[in-house]
């Protein structure tokens, strides 16, 4: 059986689906035996790295075209999960390390734990065919997010990236330290569009190793999301009142994941604007009152959509 079920969503024309192979690939060749369970909806499935053995291989679940929603995607594929921990991730961000999830296993202490520093690979599409994102290595000092590969396969950043650290919001835990956030270097803003001076957070906000018990006890994804964001944001607030919940970025930088960058053509959207005005009436009711609604949900999916 494996260790680890490494759960991804992909829906609709989503770029991810051209470097998906790459990004299972990673995962199938952690030291720690993991599986890949792909929740798709929408267009074909993507292309796939072969399975390596009954416990490293990759498992892609249709879902429901109307599952347009990374929540409920991600809902989908953890109840086809045949380990006992899962790790919540994107279609389009690879390890960075061959010992990625059993550093992950060991952060995490017992508990949960998100956040891995992600670096943001610019110009992905022209990389050759066989590369190999799980051995990628990121070189420099100083912290940095958007990067380029150099042919000896190293990761370095751009020198002219701008980085701010925001102190914690108000009310948040003891143990939650200053948030980083980035903004694109001039050179690395071609793939964005219009709106690419937007500050992006340089790990990857939503990604979660947890153990499928929690995740059951908590309801999952909140089936009430569309499309993207604020679904990990949610899911967060309720896991941390279950169980310890730690943060990557805080731990070791050094844990580090790679997004293969591409357009964002949601952010600023009224579907991303709506998820974050129903996150706002969720959290000001507290956890305890999410977690109900959610677990009543799972329970009558019929009242809501759930991912079945």
């Amino acid at each position: 059986m494996p260790e680890v079920s490494v759960v991804v969503p992909l829906y609709g024309d989503h770029e991810a689906r051209a470097v998906f192979a790459s990004v299972a690939a990673a995962w199938l060749a952690q030291s720690v035996r993991c599986e890949v369970v792909l929740a798709t909806a929408g267009e074909p499935a993507p292309a796939v790295p072969p399975d390596l053995d009954a416990c490293r291989r990759v498992r892609v679940v249709r879902a429901p075209a109307t599952n347009l929603a990374a929540g409920l995607l991600r809902n989908v594929a953890a109840e086809w999960a045949r380990a006992p921990v899962l790790y919540l991730t994107d279609a389009d961000v690879a390890p960075l390390g061959r010992d990625f999830v059993a550093r992950a296993l060991e952060l995490a202490a017992g508990g949960a734990l998100a956040q891995p520093w992600m670096y943001r690979l610019v110009g992905a599409a022209e990389l050759p065919s066989g590369w190999a994102a799980v051995d990628m290595v990121p070189v420099g000092r100083d912290p940095f997010c958007f990067v380029r590969e150099d042919p000896d396969g190293v990761l370095r950043g751009f020198p002219d990236e701008r980085m701010v650290w925001d102190p914690p919001p108000p009310g948040a835990p003891e143990d939650v330290q200053a948030i980083p956030r980035v903004l694109p270097p001039p050179r690395a803003r071609a793939p964005y569009g219009p709106r690419s001076r937007l500050w992006r957070a340089p790990y990857q906000w939503g990604a979660m190793l947890v153990d499928r018990r929690t995740f059951d006890l908590v309801g999952g994804y909140c089936p009430r999301y569309v499309g993207w964001g604020s679904e990990d944001d949610d899911l967060l607030a309720k896991v941390a009142a279950r169980t310890r919940l730690r943060r990557g970025r805080q731990l070791d930088r050094s844990w580090s994941c790679l997004h293969f960058e591409h357009r964002t053509p949601y952010d600023g959207s009224e579907q991303q604007a709506a998820n974050e005005r129903l996150l706002a009436v969720r959290t000001a009711a507290g956890p305890e009152a999410m977690i109900e609604q959610d677990l009543a949900a799972h329970a009558d999916p019929g009242g809501a959509p759930y991912g079945h």
